[in-house]
């Protein structure tokens, strides 16, 4: 299992510097950060890819797979998602959707084969009630079984969508197909704006996820991911204002430590 971090210009200063340690670098499929980031070490790329909008059959494969093989990226990574007017509550609906999904990811699949393709899914607040179906464990779980992909799953966003349903995160993840995971992210989440976010540092509980998460790793109850990424930081106003130098210089260390003892 490797350590994945954000790109971010105070994380190469800190790779510069060895004040941290990192496995992989990871980046979207910006050709400019590309170049920038491979300064610090390998690539790993994470896509911007969403099953459930239709948008899959306009995707560059050949685009996206000359990436894949130029650096550390051993899958493609895709989001289940709904439309912004989806109803949860309307069965044609949901019935149009679930075929949507399954055609989406098995054009993927059937392009880079299934153990090539990882699912995840957004988190589930109450800004986002369209996200309501596709984070129900069940239906998210039986896609991945239908179309034969792996599981993407972020601790964050499991803890966010259980926090929303209001239930234990643990039950949560649970249900989850993780006899399929090949990647894993943790990043801190907050209350901002009234809900739940993700990409902040990480604080006591999500520290006691991770350990947790890390335990069942390390006790062969869940299949031992490829890659830990910890999203925080990053380039762009979405990401440079919950950028600490200082978090990175304190966090990245022990979440290296922990990662390589697996």
């Amino acid at each position: 299992m490797q350590l994945a971090v954000n790109y971010s210009l105070p994380l190469a200063r800190l790779i510069k510097d060895d004040s941290v340690r990192v496995d992989l670098i990871k980046c979207p499929d910006w050709e400019g950060m590309l170049e920038e980031a491979s300064l610090c070490g390998p690539i790993t790329i994470h896509f911007d890819l969403k099953a459930g909008l239709g948008h899959t059959f306009d995707f560059d494969f050949v685009r996206i797979k000359g990436f894949k093989e130029k650096t550390a990226t051993p899958h493609v990574n895709t989001h289940m998602v709904a439309p912004p007017h989806f109803d949860p509550t309307d069965t044609v609906e949901r019935s149009k959707i679930n075929t949507l999904w399954r055609e989406e990811i098995s054009r993927m699949t059937d392009y880079f084969g299934p153990t090539g393709v990882a699912l995840e899914h957004f988190p589930f607040t109450e800004k986002t009630p369209h996200l309501r179906y596709a984070t129900d464990s069940l239906v998210f779980t039986n896609v991945i079984l239908d179309t034969n992909c792996m599981l993407l799953l972020d601790l964050a966003h499991a803890r966010i969508t259980a926090n929303t349903l209001g239930m234990d995160v643990k039950k949560y993840i649970s249900n989850l197909p993780i006899d399929r995971l090949v990647e894993m992210h943790i990043t801190g989440v907050r209350f901002y704006n009234g809900v739940l976010e993700d990409h902040f540092g990480l604080d006591e509980e999500d520290w006691a996820l991770f350990d947790w998460a890390l335990g069942q790793i390390r006790s062969g109850v869940w299949r031992k991911p490829e890659i830990l990424a910890f999203e925080y930081g990053g380039i762009g106003e979405v990401f440079v204002w919950r950028t600490d130098q200082a978090v990175l210089r304190e966090q990245v260390p022990r979440l290296y430590e922990a990662v390589n003892a697996v």
